[in-house]
């Protein structure tokens, strides 16, 4: 069972993860930018909405643990409040987010709220619910598509009341490096999570082979990266060597026996990366 302190309600919160949010997010907005789709206010609401329903999905991951909570256990009570508090605290982000949501749906349409509706059931089954992607080994696929690639093209949509090929295209880098930060979780948890029987990716495929994965991806983000330069689609790739060194330490982590610290290193490469990028896409 986790340590008390995991939750606490910033541990729960785990604000390191709200980047993918920010970057996801602020890549829609900015391609509908350039594309004369210019509302700052709207542009506000779509980020805060963004945040906010990652921030409750965070707040209620913890659920699942409330069965598993030994009735004996000195905490027990303690734990349970916990869980529940922040239960509540998710739900009402949820309750925020839904509100700029359906304001949004009133400006831009249908379209957007079935995108937002099928987008917030299914992240709801990351763990819980009788799909849970993550017992199922599919998390990563689930991370790419909705946190990815839906949240982009969702955000370009709020703002324009359309769909973009070109949202589609730029999400796939970013959609790769939010699959990456999941498997650095799993990576993390590899040990425990094969001693509960939780199935995740890295379980089944085993450690080794998980590694090898994360490194695919990241040089898979980079080399669209390059390729959209080529093509055109970037103004600038000087901006992604920032987060380069970055994975220096991530590679000993990724080789060390304590690996607390994977996670949030990988958070910071992303975060970078993601900045960089939009920065290489530049405002026209």
């Amino acid at each position: 069972m986790k340590p008390l302190q995991q939750y606490s309600f910033l541990k729960a919160l785990r604000p390191f993860s709200l980047a993918v949010a920010i970057v996801s997010c602020s890549l829609g907005i900015l391609i509908a930018w350039n594309d004369s789709f210019q509302s700052a206010h709207l542009a506000f609401l779509i980020l805060i909405g963004g945040v906010l329903a990652q921030a409750g999905i965070n707040l209620i991951n913890d659920i699942e643990d409330l069965p598993l909570i030994p009735s004996s256990h000195a905490k027990h009570t303690v734990i349970k409040n916990m869980i529940n508090r922040n239960t509540k605290a998710g739900i009402f982000c949820f309750l925020i987010a839904s509100l700029i949501g359906l304001y949004l749906v009133s400006i831009q349409g249908w379209p957007l709220f079935f995108m937002i509706l099928i987008s917030g059931l299914a992240s709801l089954s990351y763990n819980i619910g009788p799909f849970s992607f993550k017992h199922r080994g599919l998390a990563m696929i689930q991370v790419f598509l909705l946190m990815g690639i839906f949240m982009v093209q969702g955000s370009y949509l709020a703002m324009s009341g359309q769909f973009s090929s070109a949202a589609l295209l730029h999400s796939i880098p970013i959609s790769l490096l939010i699959s990456l930060l999941l498997l650095s979780n799993e990576l993390r948890d590899w040990e425990t999570d094969n001693s509960k029987g939780v199935k995740t990716l890295t379980v089944r495929i085993g450690y080794k082979n998980s590694v090898s994965l994360y490194w695919i991806l990241a040089f898979a983000s980079y080399l669209l990266a390059l390729g959209f330069f080529f093509f055109g689609h970037l103004h600038s790739i000087l901006w992604l060597v920032i987060p380069l060194p970055l994975l220096i330490p991530i590679s000993r982590y990724l080789n060390a026996e304590q690996r607390t610290q994977l996670t949030p290193m990988t958070g910071r490469f992303f975060f970078l990366f993601g900045i960089g990028y939009i920065l290489a896409l530049g405002i026209h």
